[in-house]
């Protein structure tokens, strides 16, 4: 059995602690030196690529660069990550059901945790020059079609897969989402409404209150069918490479097991302006369902997958006000989240999903 490495935060990497990560894969070469770069904005971790030196030739398989992805150096963050599950979510992903979720994810070298504190070190291919797609550009239809493909193999990969209900590392949320309590979404509404007022359009503000008035009836236990979930489904969480490429999904913090729908409302709602998201929704939902069936995916009519699709489109506003305390506040993330929360209001309101919460 190989050893734990030691988990590590970006500025204790070493050239030996490279190589001992190499090794675990099979990778026999000698590390002289690395350098590192920053990647992403880090609200809930921190993300480092490494560029490798090697000592005299390495055999071919040897990478000139890995991505490192560590707990935050934001207290507020890290305390977030390790109390809340999602650095364990993580790691656990990468253990046990990467290699069978169908969908497109990096190699990964090292996945460690410390049970005790939750703190994390991953280590993964570099997937370079794929791009990191932005939440503020949004994506192209070809970009959407393919993100949604990956949904459909990871959905149908784990498609009312019981054994999860027993997995002892594997949450599955007692209501419709998982970690945001009803306490939580109502103090944080009431942070956006103190700090983020100017953000919102009137009827964006309305969707909002409806729904936070009404979270706890939203967030009731859904019944079968469910899914494994990527759960912060969207295009900052995507690598991008080459037209026909697949798209390479990351970051597994808020995976669970939990009803079916969530991730396609999650991401549609946020991927495009609000007339193209009108213009082609439907054609959308309808090509990831054909893929789920597909795949072999039954007993699932259209017509479920658009009940399904009304009820998760308020789930991005739990997320997104949410966030407004728990993560680490940079310029860009509070432009994000506002533009999730009103993405989301905005899908909620002209699907007519306000007429499942109580009048």
């Amino acid at each position: 059995m190989a050893e734990q490495l030691a988990i590590v935060t970006p500025v204790t990497v070493t050239p030996g602690w490279i190589e001992g990560a190499l090794m675990q894969r099979g990778i026999d070469a000698r590390v002289a030196g690395i350098r590192m770069e920053t990647v992403g904005t880090g609200q809930l971790g921190e993300t480092r690529r490494f560029f490798i030196d090697y000592a005299g030739t390495a055999p071919p398989d040897a990478p000139r660069t890995v991505v490192g992805k560590f707990s935050s150096l934001n207290d507020t963050a890290r305390e977030t990550g390790q109390s809340m599950g999602f650095y364990r979510a993580e790691v656990m992903f990468y253990r046990e059901l990467a290699p069978r979720a169908g969908i497109r994810t990096p190699l990964v070298y090292v996945a460690e945790l410390d049970p005790e504190t939750n703190d994390f070190t991953l280590l993964f291919e570099d997937l370079a020059p794929a791009q990191q797609g932005d939440q503020m550009r949004g994506c192209t239809l070809d970009e959407a079609r393919a993100a949604l493909s990956e949904a459909a193999r990871l959905h149908a990969a784990f498609w009312n897969d019981r054994r999860l209900l027993t997995a002892d590392w594997c949450y599955v949320p007692p209501g419709a989402q998982g970690f945001y309590t009803t306490e939580l979404i109502e103090r944080s509404w009431d942070h956006v409404c103190r700090h983020y007022a100017g953000w919102l359009s009137p009827e964006v503000k309305r969707v909002c209150e409806k729904f936070v008035r009404h979270h706890a009836y939203w967030n009731r236990p859904r019944d079968f069918p469910k899914c494994f979930s990527h759960n912060d489904f969207r295009p900052d969480n995507m690598l991008f490479g080459k037209p026909g490429e697949r798209v390479a999904v990351v970051d597994w913090q808020t995976s669970n097991f939990l009803g079916s729908g969530m991730d396609v409302a999650y991401f549609i709602g946020g991927a495009f302006p609000r007339d193209m998201r009108r213009a082609h929704e439907q054609t959308l939902l309808r090509g990831y369902h054909d893929e789920l069936v597909g795949l072999g995916v039954r007993d699932y009519p259209f017509e479920h997958l658009m009940n399904d699709y009304r009820h998760y489109s308020f789930a991005a506003i739990a997320v997104a006000i949410a966030a407004t305390l728990i993560v680490k506040r940079t310029e860009r993330g509070d432009e994000m989240l506002m533009r999730m929360t009103i993405g989301a209001a905005e899908q909620a309101w002209d699907n007519g999903a306000l007429d499942l919460l109580p009048a």
